[in-house]
């Protein structure tokens, strides 16, 4: 219990640096991205949240971690990408 007490100390009573939300499912979540520093140790680190109506979730991730989830991110972004239509044939 120390532990998610001290994480939720840390998230809530940490600098924020830089922050970018984004409406996703149709405008009902809000994804909310804060980058962000402990007071105490200067450490810089990333929350994402899930911000609904009536729920709300978060987690802190590290550097290391968020880095991890950037090279989730792209390889997402290469899996997505259709490639161009072959054009008809002339006959």
């Amino acid at each position: 219990m120390a532990g998610l007490m001290k994480a939720f100390k840390r998230t809530f009573m940490s600098e924020l640096l830089k922050k970018a939300d984004l409406r996703v499912d149709e405008g009902h979540v809000r994804l909310s991205m804060r980058l962000k520093r402990d007071k105490v140790t200067r450490e810089k680190f990333v929350v994402l949240g899930l911000v609904a109506t009536t729920n709300y979730k978060h987690a802190e991730l590290s550097i290391d971690e968020f880095q991890q989830f950037l090279e989730a991110v792209k390889s997402m972004q290469q899996a997505l990408r259709i490639p161009d239509a072959v054009p008809p044939l002339k006959s």
